[in-house]
């Protein structure tokens, strides 16, 4: 991996953070533009049901439909990114692999 891609994958890593907790049920909201705007935000649609904060209250009702929530809309759609990322970097390997010298 270059520079760009380890520059790319922090980026993305760094702003879904933003995106997510905006689509969590709960807390004050993202300050996306803090420190110049204190304005918290949600995105309208607010799938993620916000996660408990002690450990202990994961093991009850609640805390078993919060991981729920984020294996369907966070754990999912990663893992399919990361399927589909290293099929095509296979993909582009085998090519490279089958040009002429």
């Amino acid at each position: 991996m270059g520079p760009v891609s380890i520059w790319l994958y922090c980026f993305l890593a760094t702003s879904s953070h933003g995106l997510l907790d905006a689509m969590t049920d709960g807390g004050l909201g993202v300050a996306f533009f803090a420190p110049f705007n204190n304005h918290r935000y949600f995105l309208p649609w607010r799938p993620i049901r916000v996660s408990p904060i002690a450990v202990g209250r994961f093991f009850t009702d609640r805390g078993f439909v919060v991981l729920k929530s984020e294996l369907i809309w966070v754990w999912l759609p990663a893992g399919v990114l990361t399927i589909v990322a290293l099929a095509l970097r296979r993909r582009g390997t085998a090519a490279k692999n089958l040009k002429p010298s």
